[in-house]
């Protein structure tokens, strides 16, 4: 099924439709109708043209020419190709029976267009050359799904600070997308998605994937920009960089009901300068040990906000055994405004990590009702640098469960700390309740 287009009041107000509504538009079949244009780093279709397909909706590559036996000397993208230029002509479902593609060009979906597999692990699509966009989403692309696929790469990483790798699904100011029942495997990024809206990643595994020292390689999911995406219900384990991050002002988001296991940077990541991220809402995810040994970390950090992030809610996380924090909101020396503010973080648990929530540098955001085991220091409100515009204020900690923490339960760790609220929070076996460094804490109980 593809996601509905938007109705003419959503086009012309450019109002963020709600969480329900895009559940609903995402949910209902869409009528196929549209080509699209073209793009010069797609694959040339091949000229095959099918013989007596009586089917105008319905495109099997197999009948363009595409073999799907796992030969790296042959190339399956200009097949492919051909099938979905065909679908867009009207509209239409382009199906990969079992097999393994060999793709050695970028395969260029078209508006109204279905891709669709035989289930991930039966329809592999595989890249043949390196740093390859496997399968992109163009500028003004509408109405676009992607199921029930596997988009394998060759997993070659490189040290250098280009931009263009490897890329599962690459997606530049499109909307209203569907990627679901898909996986990601050996590959340098799953999903990345530029000024586009209406996303959804739903249903998927993002498993190994490979970086190197390039900043651009190892994310799940990565959205730049845009707005009201869906990610939910996703599988991540053993990713090099963060599993889902949101960036460059992407809001109005849902990150929801994943599961991130064995990552080495931190598993969510907001992270923005000039233009905030805001009203996103992390809800429900689990970053989990499972499977570890004694000592090794689920992540460095569960959720992690850093710099022009607001308004945002993080709610009802599980977060197990990270290196430096559950939950970390921070700002750089003298950030200015762009730093955490008026961020909601509620109902999360965390077990075992340095710290349970951090805020640094951050100012009128809410901790309440969390809970942290096991942890050095369970709510830290800091400063980092020494500059004028290094300062924590008015953050508002309360009604928190702290238990066996080793430092302190709550602390104030500076002077430039000013006007926090810290009240009526509760736990045991914590070494110290409140260690109040700052300029006019307001206390209320413990």
């Amino acid at each position: 099924m593809l996601p509905l287009e938007p109705t003419d009041m959503d086009k012309h107000t450019n109002k963020p439709i709600t969480r329900r509504q895009l559940l609903a538009g995402l949910s209902a079949a869409g009528v196929l109708l549209a080509a699209g244009a073209g793009f010069p780093c797609e694959a040339q279709a091949a000229a095959t043209v099918p013989v007596g397909n009586t089917n105008t909706w319905w495109y099997n590559v197999k009948d363009f020419g595409a073999q799907g036996n796992d030969r790296i000397d042959q190339d399956d993208s200009p097949f492919i190709q051909a099938a979905i230029n065909a679908a867009a002509v009207t509209g239409g479902t382009v199906y990969l029976p079992a097999g393994k593609y060999i793709i050695k060009t970028a395969l260029l979906l078209r508006s109204k267009v279905h891709l669709l597999g035989a289930g991930a692990e039966a329809s592999i699509i595989k890249a043949g050359l390196i740093n390859l966009q496997m399968v992109m989403c163009p500028a003004q692309g509408k109405q676009i799904s992607v199921e029930g696929l596997t988009l394998e790469g060759i997993g070659y990483s490189t040290n250098s600070a280009n931009s263009m790798v490897e890329r599962g699904i690459y997606a530049i100011e499109s909307s209203f997308i569907r990627i679901s029942r898909c996986s990601f495997k050996g590959i340098a990024n799953g999903v990345h998605l530029v000024r586009s809206e209406h996303v959804s990643v739903q249903d998927c595994s993002f498993i190994s994937l490979v970086a190197g020292d390039n900043v651009y390689e190892g994310y799940g999911v990565t959205a730049e920009g845009g707005a009201n995406h869906i990610i939910q219900g996703n599988h991540f384990k053993s990713l090099p960089r963060s599993c889902v991050q949101l960036t460059a002002g992407c809001s109005y988001s849902l990150v929801a009901g994943n599961v991130m296991e064995a990552c080495i940077e931190a598993a969510i990541t907001l992270s923005s300068k000039l233009s905030v991220c805001m009203y996103n809402v992390i809800e429900g995810n689990a970053v989990t040990a499972f499977g570890l040994i004694d000592k090794e970390t689920s992540s460095a950090y569960g959720i992690r906000l850093k710099d022009a992030c607001s308004y945002n809610h993080i709610v009802n996380n599980s977060i197990t055994r990270t290196t430096f924090a559950g939950i970390q909101l921070e700002a750089v020396e003298n950030a200015g405004d762009d730093r955490p503010y008026g961020n909601v973080i509620t109902g999360n648990k965390i077990d075992f990590s340095v710290r349970g929530i951090a805020v640094l540098n951050g100012a009128a955001n809410s901790l309440k009702a969390n809970e942290a085991r096991r942890v050095e220091v369970g709510i830290l409100i800091d400063t980092v640098g020494e500059g004028n515009a290094s300062t924590a204020k008015q953050n508002v900690v309360t009604g928190n469960s702290l238990f066996q923490c080793s430092t302190s339960a709550v602390k104030i760790g500076s002077n430039r700390c000013q006007s926090n609220m810290v009240h009526s929070n509760s736990g045991f076996d914590n070494t110290a309740g409140l260690t109040d460094n700052g300029m006019e804490t307001v206390t209320i109980g413990f």
